[in-house]
């Protein structure tokens, strides 16, 4: 029997090779408010990966070398220290990779996979101590996940973006959250107040996704370096019903 690889047979785990692209599992789900599991994730999307070719939905094929991944493996949870400690943990962890990259002057990217969206916090901090001059973030979430605290803690995964803004490094102007069809009145004022655009799956849907596209690239004017977060309660329940928070009317 031929054997199969995570990834389509394109990652392979030595980072000191040249790569476009390095993976990281974040298995956590501490932080989730409602329903947990998504610390099942990395683990199954590699054993998904591996059946599953690397061939677009238009049958376009990615030949190893086209696409160099490497993959990281998972910072795991240690059961020791609590949410703190472990955030401590994941921030190390990214921030190395995003310094292996820049050390050897490499275009590639992060590809972290939750994990509630509260493993953002740290990924999150750990890109932003490489751009002291800043950078911008573009969030594809149901919610805009920017309570201060949730649940008495401020390491929910409803504090996120809440979190991204603490310091100086990304200016609210600079956050553009897209897809969202859940708010808590706390969450609208702050946003009213600091001036963060949002964009409701509706408008998204009625505008079209050029429009979109163009908006982000306006919101993004001058910032050299784009932070992107997909939290999969943007989609649909009917696409993604396993999500820890579904909420109808999402992206499809």
């Amino acid at each position: 029997m031929t054997p199969r690889y995570p990834w389509g047979g394109l990652a392979e785990p030595n980072l000191e090779l040249p790569h476009d692209a390095v993976i990281l599992g974040i298995p956590y789900d501490g932080g989730a408010c409602w329903r947990g599991g998504s610390d099942e994730a990395p683990r199954r999307l590699r054993e998904i990966s591996a059946t599953s070719p690397a061939v677009s939905e238009e049958g376009y094929m990615v030949e190893p070398g086209l696409l160099r991944l490497r993959d990281a493996g998972d910072v795991m949870p240690d059961g020791q220290g609590g949410a703190q400690s472990y955030f401590a943990r994941v921030e190390k962890a990214a921030a190395q990779i995003f310094k292996m990259a820049a050390m050897a002057g490499r275009n590639s990217f992060l590809l972290s996979i939750g994990g509630d969206h509260s493993v953002s916090i740290p990924l999150v901090r750990g890109f932003a101590g490489g751009f002291p001059e800043g950078f911008g973030l573009i969030s594809l979430d149901a919610h805009p996940d920017l309570f201060d605290t949730y649940d008495g803690s401020p390491l929910s995964n409803a504090c996120p973006m809440r979190r991204a803004l603490d310091g100086s490094r990304l200016k609210p102007e600079h956050l553009l959250i897209l897809g969202t069809r859940s708010y808590n009145k706390v969450e609208l004022d702050f946003m009213r107040e600091k001036k963060i655009r949002f964009v409701p799956a509706r408008e998204i849907d009625r505008s079209g996704a050029d429009a979109i596209v163009s908006l982000a690239r306006d919101r993004m004017t001058g910032i050299g370096n784009i932070y992107l977060s997909i939290d999969i309660d943007v989609a649909d329940p009917s696409c993604a019903p396993g999500t820890g928070a579904p909420v109808a009317g999402g992206l499809s």
